[in-house]
């Protein structure tokens, strides 16, 4: 898997797969604007590019139906690009964003399709999306043609295309038919299955790999199955080769991940491919090496490699589906799963313990596929666009018969006919507390748990996985939960019931468990508190499990910079502070100097005008008038941060802890900053670079809805997701596949997330500037040049915008009985 964690998710940023609040198996590029065209073995481009045609088809009002969308690689990569970009920040898409992709969506098949007219585009489009079941059709004659095709996301591209249309989002989707000629001949009976862990070195302390392969071993027990722990590459060959498996599982990380984790020193050229065990080898420099990054063609050999080849390759890793699944199933494999983008590890239980429990039942991989993907989406509470990117790629067309995607010549018995109901013994619980990345990696199963206050103030569950496995049919009673954390004579409690489906299944209550703050000592320690979680869980009057975890609640002023927690930045921008309210009403007669205005107010972006021309003149002297008030009236000076007692972490002042103390650090001035621009109604943002921070405001709300809506000008030299162009425009085949997302809304990271923020910056729209400039009582301009030329691929890390934030419900933190 492409970083799998307990605690981080395979990636700074998030999740093994992504998700709020575990962590997602992500990776952020590291590769420079202007330094990444030289790839590893680069592929020569054809000289000529073929056109090839994608055929989506799909049950219509004329029975099978397809719509033809002819291709050619180069001209269609651009848009590769710009919707693989789109997909991977899908948690900024809002219901007008939607609509508007929808539209472009269409715009973009038309621009192909020349055989239909816009009409005939709309029609087809709204007959795929009463279709439950949409297949894309991509030829394969080798890696320099279709590259394009098959690196696009047509499943969440086609679920935005349709959506206007449908009304049931868990009803509909895509599955991906790779025409190879001539397909391998399998043999339909699965014998045997390789269940493959790997996280050799210190990535067995950074992710918990076992937990899921014993879901595997245990849902696959009906024929022989192996677990595979840090095989080298030779050691998986040779085990796949002697066994032959029906059924390969991998599960892992992605090269990249080893950047991220600061595991090797120099950014891999395999971006795309999967971490094994290096053999014994030693690098150029004389070190021992531990980590084998083996690119996606390589493995696609690897796992193919037996006499007999698979009938399904599962790769439970990020961006496992635009080549290593599509390869897998050119060099023979009858089926194969993979991820679009980032996932979370309980999205990846979740999903693959529906999936092979279904697929037990009747051998047929769309039905298993189908299932496991709707139970994934209709998890109360989850966001479904956030869902919608895994893919099943197939030798045969899974639409042409009921039984396309049976892999067994006989079926086997079904669990839902053996006799007897089910009991509480069929439920299994798979619960994770959220891990404290400060601590040791090996230390962490051991030790409490750290919770950041501003995680539970954003009802964020302190848990990563909290899933519940019913694994026989029948009825059972109710669900009961309950979780309280217990903060010395008080309590936060947690109680709910669910009912539980009477077929099996697999059920995602991390949604569900909101601990209420009403514990005043939580917000008015000022250390961190040691506290205990109870959590208990009962069917019927049936315990399953009942336990009291140590936990560690850190003081409400203290911030985690981890890659995971600092997502909770925007609850410390506080601007109903009474300090903030001081500020404004000095800056009051500064606006007025400056504008030569007496009557002159902050009214934020309200003088504006529509075509935002006049931007500059209305804002910029709001932003001035503040810092002056700041410079002249309220005047503070730099400090080092204050103390705290664990890693990575900072305790944050609140504007009248700087002015009763008269000091700041860097990020305490730009929250301040933050909270006066959101107070006056300018919306703000702050940068995170290394070992620094800065603020920054937008000179328009239409400039902010800019950025929501992902309009692009196609002809901007430095295109979001174009980082690493050849010099003819044309990125070769082996290029890396992925394109760095957002964790969170209000969160941008990653070189790609960064030339879009570049290019608002380039545009006037967005300002950064350099916040400690007014400690050194120097001019405002001069901050607009620094914090413009503050931003390097090389020390950026994020920028959190604080009114997506808002959008999303991260509130300020209670902290004003703090202040007396």
């Amino acid at each position: 898997m492409s970083a799998k964690r307990v605690a981080p998710s395979r990636a700074k940023a998030g999740s093994r797969k992504a998700r709020r609040p575990a962590k997602a198996r992500a990776r952020r590029r590291t590769t420079d604007a202007t330094a990444t065209d030289a790839v590893q073995n680069p592929s020569p481009a054809p000289a000529v590019s073929p056109e090839y045609e994608v055929r989506i088809r799909y049950s219509g009002n004329r029975g099978l139906d397809e719509l033809v969308i002819p291709i050619d690689d180069r001209k269609f990569y651009p848009s590769v690009q710009r919707w693989r970009y789109v997909i991977a920040n899908r948690r900024r898409i809002v219901r007008s964003t939607r609509d508007d992709l929808s539209r472009d969506l269409q715009k973009l098949i038309n621009d192909h399709a020349r055989i239909y007219d816009e009409s005939q585009i709309l029609s087809r489009i709204k007959e795929i999306a009463a279709a439950k079941l949409v297949e894309v059709r991509i030829p394969y004659n080798g890696e320099n043609v279709g590259w394009s095709a098959r690196l696009f996301p047509w499943e969440s591209a086609l679920w935005l295309a349709t959506a206007p249309y449908r009304s049931e989002p868990s009803e509909f989707a895509v599955v991906r038919h790779l025409v190879v000629e001539p397909p391998y001949n399998h043999r339909l009976t699965p014998t045997t299955a390789l269940a493959v862990d790997s996280g050799p070195g210190k990535l067995r302390s950074l992710y918990e790999f076992a937990r899921e392969i014993e879901m595997v071993t245990g849902a696959l027990k009906e024929i022989q199955t192996e677990p595979l722990r840090d095989p080298d590459r030779q050691g998986l060959r040779s085990r796949i080769e002697a066994l032959s498996p029906s059924i390969v599982h991998l599960v892992g990380v992605d090269p990249m991940s080893l950047v991220e984790q600061k595991l090797i020193d120099q950014p891999t050229n395999e971006e795309d491919g999967f971490v094994l065990r290096a053999s014994q080898q030693v690098s150029p420099q004389g070190n021992a090496q531990t980590y084998d990054a083996v690119g996606s063609v390589d493995l696609a050999n690897i796992v193919t490699a037996g006499a007999r080849k698979p009938l399904l390759v599962a790769i439970s890793s990020c961006y496992s589906a635009q080549r290593i699944a599509p390869l897998a199933t050119a060099q023979g494999a009858r089926h194969a799963i993979g991820f679009v983008d980032t996932i979370t590890d309980a999205d990846a239980m979740l999903f693959f313990s529906v999936f092979y429990r279904t697929l037990t039942q009747d051998w047929n991989v769309k039905d298993a596929f189908l299932r496991a993907r709707q139970q994934w989406m209709s998890q109360a509470g989850s966001d479904n666009e956030q869902r919608s990117g895994v893919a099943l790629w197939s030798q045969v067309s899974l639409l042409d018969s009921p039984q396309a995607g049976t892999i067994a010549g006989r079926h086997a018995p079904s669990k839902r006919a053996a006799r007897g109901g089910a009991t509480h013994r069929d439920l299994k619980l798979d619960i994770t507390l959220v891990q404290d990345k400060s601590i040791p990696g090996r230390m962490r199963k051991t030790s409490s748990a750290s919770l950041n206050y501003s995680l539970l103030h954003n009802d964020r569950p302190p848990f990563s996985i909290f899933t519940v496995h019913k694994t026989k049919a029948g009825p059972l009673d109710l669900l009961q939960v309950e979780i309280v954390l217990e903060v010395g004579t008080e309590s936060c409690r947690c109680r709910f019931s669910e009912e539980l489906p009477e077929e099996d299944a697999t059920l995602d209550l991390l949604d569900k468990i909101r601990l209420p703050l009403v514990a005043g000592m939580l917000r008015q320690t000022s250390e961190s508190l040691r506290s205990n979680l109870y959590i208990k869980v009962q069917c019927g009057d049936r315990i399953l499990r009942e336990s009291s975890e140590r936990v560690t609640v850190l003081p409400a002023d203290e911030w985690r910079d981890d890659g995971e927690d600092h997502r909770w930045l925007p609850s410390f921008v506080l601007p109903r502070d009474p300090t903030v309210l001081k500020v404004v009403a000095c800056a009051q007669r500064y606006l007025q100097t400056l504008l030569d205005d007496c009557s002159a107010g902050f009214d934020g972006y309200q003088q504006v005008l529509e075509d935002d021309s006049n931007a500059p003149n209305v804002v910029d002297p709001q932003v001035q008038a503040i810092w002056a008030a700041l410079q002249h009236d309220l005047p503070v000076s730099y400090i080092n941060r204050p103390p705290s007692y664990t890693s990575q972490s900072q305790r944050l002042r609140t504007p009248t802890e700087i002015f009763k103390g008269n000091a700041a650090t860097c990020i305490d001035l730009a929250l301040l900053f933050a909270s006066c621009l959101e107070f006056v109604g300018i919306y703000s943002s702050v940068f995170l670079i290394t070992g620094h921070a800065f603020p920054a405001y937008w000179r328009s709300n239409k400039a902010w809805w800019r950025m929501k809506s992902f309009r692009f000008d196609q002809n901007e030299q430095q295109l979001p997701g174009q980082i690493g162009r050849s010099q003819d425009g044309f990125t070769s085949t082996v290029q890396s596949t992925n394109t760095k997302g957002q964790t969170e809304s209000w969160m941008f990271t990653g070189t790609d997330n960064l030339a879009e923020l570049l290019s608002y910056v380039q545009k006037g729209e967005l300002v950064p500037f350099e916040s400690t400039f007014v400690t050194a009582r120097k001019g405002f301009f001069q901050a607009l040049e620094r914090g413009a030329s503050n931003l390097h691929p090389q020390s950026f890390d994020a920028m959190i915008d604080i009114q997506s934030a808002r959008g999303e419900s991260v509130t300020p933190l209670p902290l004003l009985d703090r202040l007396g």
